[in-house]
């Protein structure tokens, strides 16, 4: 492989490119000039960056700054996508604008009462109820104690399979009911109709 040379303008004697101090003469040598580094990155401005994100999409983060409410790109989180003013109708925008591009999003960094936190983060908003990704667990409904109670193991057996997903313990109580009254009535019918009476 042939070496870099160059002509020392002193002594005009070939050099390595690379030689800062000509070996022949001592002269300096001027040497190339290092390639340019790319700029580093400017630091994003900390007025666009998010206090805290309440809502993650796939690609979309819904969140607030210091005086704005916010929708930031995962792959760009320097800065929002779009801005919102820090006002009820502000919020209202921007949750309609995240919601059409997010329809499957998760709720993030908020409360169980659905209001932001209050302090250095600004004022409390409020959350509408659409935002809310978790449904309220389903309650299990006072009537089906009517199917043990007038149908029996039966009327148990049906309320029990119907509501043991959503609440374990009171489906296995209507079950237990359904028995407990089909044994109660099996247990009074044998003793009212005892033997029948000699001839």
């Amino acid at each position: 492989m042939p070496r870099h040379v160059k002509t020392c303008p002193a002594c005009a004697q070939q050099i390595h490119d690379h030689a800062a101090v000509c070996p022949h003469c001592g002269r300096v040598v001027a040497t190339a000039i290092p390639p340019m580094l790319p700029d580093p990155p400017a630091p994003a401005d900390a007025r666009e960056l998010p206090l805290q994100y309440t809502h993650s999409g796939r690609r979309y983060l819904l969140g607030y700054g210091e005086d704005f409410f916010g929708i930031w790109d995962r792959e760009r989180p320097d800065r929002p996508v779009s801005r919102y003013p820090r006002t009820d109708d502000g919020w209202r925008s921007a949750w309609l604008a995240f919601v059409a591009e997010e329809p499957f999003s998760a709720e993030v960094g908020i409360g169980a009462t659905g209001v932001a936190p209050t302090g250095p983060a600004g004022p409390a908003m409020n959350v509408p109820p659409e935002a809310i990704a978790h449904p309220r667990p389903r309650r299990v409904s006072g009537a089906w104690w009517l199917l043990p109670i007038l149908m029996g193991w039966l009327g148990g057996l049906i309320a029990w399979l119907v509501n043991k997903d959503v609440d374990p313990q009171r489906a296995r109580a209507m079950l237990i009911t359904g028995i407990a009254i089909s044994a109660v009535l099996l247990v009074l019918l044998l003793a009212t109709s005892g033997p029948a009476p000699a001839t």
